[in-house]
């Protein structure tokens, strides 16, 4: 439900969903299975994403603008299948709030804190975000337009560094399409038509609180497209300054990638700037899983302060980040092999049309009102 109290600003909103959308995905190459294609992938994922955006998210939010996901839910379905669908989305935001986390510790562990416990990495991001949350939704949104910015400023950097490196050659983009579009079409589904823009169901928690109510469903298309543009300049810089071969069996070709840049003799390992790009995305994109987790709850469990449920939220995310594999390999397979097919389409696709064209017939039929 809507609070009086916690509104967003427009560019805040963009901003947080631009670090969210970038979260992991910008270290992560997306679609380096296609090869030189990998930016089509990037692209094609984009435009599915704003399509469900626009048709499904958007109108649902326009049947009901003043509820978010679960309120609108219990509305269409009714109080018990409502609240057992809503009862799904708290486990399937935990879940994918510990992955991020996991994530985040893998990829902090492996690049330069390989002596600590991904523990301990998992625990301080995990107390991070709980404060700022604690802040509420409001200092959320304001603290993701301040490092939207900074962010910004990162890649333009890296821009530059590519630009007049002599290390990078755009020439290792072509051909284009050196397997044809079967590629394209392998590492499209149903990997990269739910990761990173399918996760945009998180935002339908959201929408309500944005001040000026007819806006959310644009800024979010063109928050998702300005991420997409920045993870193909992430696709061309690992491309361009590796070679396609390298940056397919590398893990984190973006680390790599920069390790190498250097501008003369006074700019040189610049994968420092990776690191930054890692800590803020991530920091917003397990912030906005654990935030729905808490809205979700507060809503089924009619909470008043949602606050209170923000400790408990942040212990399962911990618990759950480091149970859920062994290994960074088990992890990331779960990831490719699992997580797509039983968690992020159902999730992401399936319950939100459903929820649309069950709405659509009970309001055709008088059952239902906004």
């Amino acid at each position: 439900m809507k609070t009086s109290t916690e509104n967003l600003g427009p560019l805040h909103l963009f901003s947080w969903i631009v670090l969210f959308e970038l979260g992991s995905a910008v270290v992560i190459p997306i679609g380096i299975d296609a090869k030189q294609a990998s930016w089509i992938v990037i692209l094609l994922g984009c435009g599915i994403g704003i399509v469900l955006m626009a048709a499904v998210y958007g109108s649902l939010y326009r049947m009901f603008p003043d509820l978010s996901l679960t309120g609108y839910a219990s509305r269409i379905a009714g109080k018990g299948v409502g609240w057992t669908i809503g009862f799904g989305y708290l486990l399937y935001f935990l879940y994918i709030a510990g992955r991020n986390t996991r994530d985040f510790g893998d990829l902090l562990a492996a690049s330069s804190y390989d002596v600590t416990p991904v523990f301990v990495i998992n625990v301080c991001i995990v107390v991070a975000v709980g404060y700022v949350l604690h802040l509420g939704i409001e200092v959320f949104g304001r603290t993701a337009f301040i490092f939207f910015v900074f962010t910004g400023g990162l890649f333009l950097l890296i821009l530059v560094l590519v630009m007049f490196s002599d290390m990078a050659d755009a020439r290792r983009m072509l051909p284009v399409l050196p397997d044809g579009w079967q590629p394209v079409r392998k590492a499209l589904y149903p990997t990269n038509v739910t990761f990173p823009f399918g996760e945009m169901i998180v935002m339908a928690m959201f929408f309500p609180h944005l001040k000026q109510r007819w806006k959310p469903i644009r800024i979010g298309i063109w928050a998702m497209l300005l991420s997409a543009a920045l993870l193909c300049v992430a696709a061309f810089v690992n491309i361009s300054v590796l070679g396609i071969e390298i940056a397919s069996r590398t893990t984190f070709p973006l680390f790599t990638s920069l390790s190498r840049l250097r501008l003369a003799e006074f700019v040189q390992r610049m994968d420092a700037v990776v690191l930054l790009l890692l800590i803020i995305s991530s920091f917003f994109k397990i912030g906005t899983f654990m935030l729905a987790a808490v809205l979700v709850a507060r809503d089924l469990f009619r909470t008043d302060n949602y606050k209170t449920l923000i400790f408990p939220v942040g212990l399962v995310v911990i618990i759950s980040s480091i149970l859920m594999a062994g290994s960074l390999t088990e992890h990331l397979e779960e990831g490719l092999t699992i997580v797509p097919y039983y968690l992020h389409l159902p999730f992401q696709f399936a319950i939100p049309v459903a929820l649309l064209l069950v709405g659509w017939i009970r309001r055709l039929g008088g059952n239902v009102s906004s």
